[in-house]
């Protein structure tokens, strides 16, 4: 899958307003339960966040942590 393909699908799942565990499942290519920085890489504006969001200071973005996630309509595509 490359990865415009992915920002597609996440940008998709974000414009017909799916629940953010839709969003987070696509994330999480390795499907551990976590988001990892380079996971979030191809999310436009998440790595912005990315401080607030990892709550716990472990490096990745737990479901629940990644809820918390604001879609920056200000970053260009």
């Amino acid at each position: 899958m490359t990865n415009k393909f992915i920002v597609a699908t996440v940008a998709a799942l974000f414009a017909t307003a799916a629940n953010a565990s839709d969003a987070f499942n696509t994330l999480d290519a390795d499907a551990n339960g976590a988001i990892s920085k380079k996971e979030a890489s191809i999310m436009p504006g998440l790595d912005n966040q990315w401080i607030a969001l990892d709550v716990d200071a472990n490096g990745e973005l737990s479901a629940e942590e990644f809820a918390g996630y604001k879609v920056d309509k200000t970053v260009s595509k």
